[in-house]
């Protein structure tokens, strides 16, 4: 298992599989990748106005890795 460092984050909101508003913590590792982080054993669908939104998140968060 490899540890990433995170370094900035943000919400956005989604749809779990049943249907439910649910928020993604969406953050940038030092390296530049992208975390998406679910609740366990939950998983998450984006419509495009939330990839969108998910997308003007990370281009906030890219000034600030290295």
């Amino acid at each position: 298992m490899i540890e990433n460092t995170v370094r900035q984050g943000g919400r956005v909101g989604c749809t779990d599989a049943l249907g439910r508003r649910r928020t993604l913590e969406v953050s940038l590792t030092e390296e530049g990748n992208v975390c998406i982080h679910t609740p366990p054993g939950e998983s998450a669908k984006l419509d495009w106005n939330e990839v969108g939104e998910l997308l003007r998140r990370l281009a906030e968060l890219r000034p600030h890795v290295k």
